[in-house]
């Protein structure tokens, strides 16, 4: 049935169709802000019937109190100067219904010349649904930017605490909620640390100091009821639960979960806010996928440190076996007739056992360029400011450094006894570049200069032919050494491996 129209509008009957064919709710009223007309769906959303409402003031119907005098402010100043902020545009604001219900609404307002005067002509939409699915879509949002947040994290970092640390801000931003610590397993029970996340500017002091009272075994406490059902947890009112001894500290709801790694948990990490907040299963289900991340931090740390160990060990040895090496030289060279020829088989297992030590420092997975050159120039007694090194930050493989280590000590050695390093003027110049081709490839050239008068030798001795040909060949590359008047030059090209 058709909504009568007010008997003193009768201009408005114009409107009838909009009121009654209106998808949204359709409120018209006079100058002075009280209600002339009142559509079908305006019933609907705020619960007041038409015949309720005409002649009465808006602001009592559906203004929350909080807005009402700016509303009236409102009318007023357009009744004054014809001048308003909101007509003829969209905004999101709330509104109340008939049982005092706030919600937020979508509103568009117009006005109308009736008799001289403006009437207003608002269209308003309850826009709950749609804030709902926004927020909806805001927190999937945020859930999925904190997975990738604390797995990244856990694909990067070395520190179990920081990602502890890392996990509670994720969680805090997550929920709002302020207050986050972290405790660790210890055999039978899990032990408060000084990880905490606090947004209250030490107003959870009272909280620490109640925790660290606590031994938290299985059962005992938020945490250890974590570690008892080896799931979330969730205590919506944390002063009146009788399983949660943290009483008289203005809580309201808390939340626990476990870090497990290998299938066994090794740390709980609990929530708190002040407010009372009912279980959200959802975030449940986020936070056991959160803990499952930051237990592989753990495992990764733990197989790192396992491989670092064996690295170590397997260096020990392998020097406990060069010094047997040397050992045996020594009792075959006692006798030798060639002056030196100990001494430099010395120098050659010493330089195998400094390239161990720059590759064991990374794990036996690559070594510095840089550093392989200091070592060499070092371990033959050359002063390094009479050594310079320029070309890129290059790290090479376990096999072309120590292939490289052996040749720098040769070189470096020679120039020391024969060379440029030989006198009190000379230096040497090294460079390098890496060019590409069929893969990458290093170019190398070690220059002397400065030293005595340098004549091609008659022969080759062990040192030029080891670098001239073993080098070659293990590298994959060539080497070319010119006894150059100036002083010796040598040129090392190598194949390097792809990334």
């Amino acid at each position: 049935m058709a909504h009568a129209l007010p008997h003193d509008l009768p201009m408005l009957k114009s409107l009838q169709p909009v009121l009654e064919t209106a998808l949204d709710a359709v409120i018209v009223l006079y100058p002075d802000g009280r209600v002339a007309a009142w559509n079908r769906v305006a019933e609907q959303v705020f619960g007041w019937n038409e015949q309720e409402v005409l002649g009465r003031p808006l602001a009592e119907l559906i203004i929350p109190p909080q807005h009402r005098d700016a509303h009236r402010r409102g009318i007023a100043r357009f009744n004054r100067t014809a001048k308003a902020s909101i007509l003829d545009r969209r905004i999101e604001i709330t509104a109340i219904n008939r049982a005092g219900h706030e919600f937020p609404i979508e509103l568009s307002i117009t006005t109308a010349k009736f008799e001289g005067d403006d009437i207003f002509v608002g269209f308003l939409r309850d826009i709950t649904t749609r804030r709902m699915a926004e927020a909806l879509l805001q927190r999937q949002a945020r859930e999925a930017q904190l997975l990738f947040e604390v797995t990244s994290l856990a694909a990067a970092t070395h520190s179990f605490e920081d990602a502890l640390r890392a996990c509670l801000q994720a969680i805090c931003d997550l929920t709002g909620w302020p207050l986050g610590h972290a405790l660790l397993l210890a055999g039978q029970e899990l032990v408060s640390t000084t990880v905490w996340h606090d947004e209250t500017d030490g107003a959870a002091d009272r909280l620490r100091e109640a925790t660290e009272q606590i031994r938290f075994t299985a059962g005992v406490g938020l945490p250890g009821m974590v570690l008892d059902a080896e799931d979330p947890i969730w205590i919506a009112d944390a002063d009146q639960d009788p399983h949660f001894p943290r009483k008289g500290l203005g809580l309201g709801a808390a939340f626990g979960f476990p870090i497990k790694s290998e299938g066994r948990i090794i740390a709980v990490l609990e929530f708190f806010t002040y407010d009372h907040v009912r279980p959200d299963e959802d975030l449940m289900l986020i936070v056991r996928a959160l803990g499952d991340q930051v237990g592989r931090v753990l495992e990764r740390k733990r197989t790192e440190e396992l491989q670092r160990l064996l690295a170590h060990e397997l260096n020990h040895r392998v020097k406990n076996m060069l010094s047997i090496v040397q050992s045996v030289a020594a009792q075959t060279f006692k006798d030798a007739a060639a002056p030196g020829a100990l001494r430099a088989f010395d120098g050659r297992l010493a330089a195998l056992a400094s390239a161990h030590d720059v590759l064991i420092a990374r794990n036996w997975e690559s070594a510095s360029l840089h550093e392989l050159i200091r070592k060499a120039g070092l371990g033959c007694g050359a002063d390094r400011d009479r050594v310079r090194a320029d070309g890129p930050d290059l790290r090479l493989d376990a096999r072309t450094a120590v292939a490289l280590s052996l040749a720098f000590h040769e070189l470096c050695t020679n120039a020391v006894k024969y060379g440029a390093l030989s006198n009190g003027g000379g230096r040497v110049d090294i460079e390098w570049s890496v060019h590409d081709g069929a893969g990458p490839r290093l170019r190398l050239v070690w220059r002397e200069q400065g030293g005595p008068p340098v004549a091609p030798p008659a022969t080759r001795g062990f040192g030029s032919r080891m670098i001239e040909r073993a080098l070659a060949a293990e590298l994959g590359g060539k080497v070319e050494l010119q006894f150059l008047p100036e002083g010796l030059r040598c040129l090392i090209e190598a194949s390097l491996p792809g990334d």
